[in-house]
């Protein structure tokens, strides 16, 4: 056999590779999404199963300082649901006040949609 540079070599594979008219789903590649279909964001993870219903909390008295409390809510971790606590959290400026996360159900499943201060 005849000694062939590696780049050569390389280029001969991927060429032979290429040509050979494999469909895209025989080279690995996912079928193409149906018409209409548009993904979520990436940041947005849809669960497939519905939230158990939101615990009641005791909320204690509030610290000395301004503070806000931040109710506690189910989080999704990847392989169930965990309760976080609420808990008193400080504004980022005064008057602010805090808007609780929620579950919401969209298709497919429910989605986090984050708590936020306004």
């Amino acid at each position: 056999m005849k000694y062939m540079p590696r780049a050569a070599f390389t280029a001969a594979l991927l060429l032979s590779g290429l040509s050979t008219g494999l469909p895209a789903l025989a080279q690995g590649y996912p079928p193409p999404p149906p018409q209409g279909y548009a993904p979520p964001p990436p940041h947005l993870v849809i669960v497939p199963a519905e939230p158990p219903p939101v615990r009641v909390e005791a909320v204690p008295p509030p610290p000395p300082f301004p503070a806000a409390w931040r109710p506690g809510f189910w989080k999704w971790d990847g392989h169930g649901y965990r309760w976080v606590h609420g808990r008193y959290v400080r504004p980022p400026r005064a008057r602010h006040e805090w808007i609780a996360g929620h579950w919401d159900p969209r298709p497919g499943g429910h989605v986090w949609v984050e708590g936020f201060w306004r």
